[in-house]
C-alpha cells in the first residue's frame, strides 16, 4: 500500500494497518479490530 501524506479528521476512517500486538506479539490489523472502538495514539517516548 503507497504511503500518502494525509491529514485525518475525526470521523474519518481510519486507512489500513499492521501492527505487533505488544502483549501476544501477534500481528492486529484494521480488520481484527472492525465493530469496536478503537483509540491510536502515536506518542514519543525517551525509555
Amino acid at each position: 500500500m503507497p504511503m500518502r501524506n494525509k491529514v485525518l479528521h475525526i470521523g474519518d476512517p481510519a486507512p489500513d494497518f499492521l501492527l505487533r500486538d505488544a502483549s501476544s506479539g501477534d500481528m492486529v490489523g484494521l480488520d481484527d479490530l472492525a465493530g469496536r472502538p478503537l483509540m491510536i495514539i502515536f506518542g514519543r517516548g525517551t525509555w
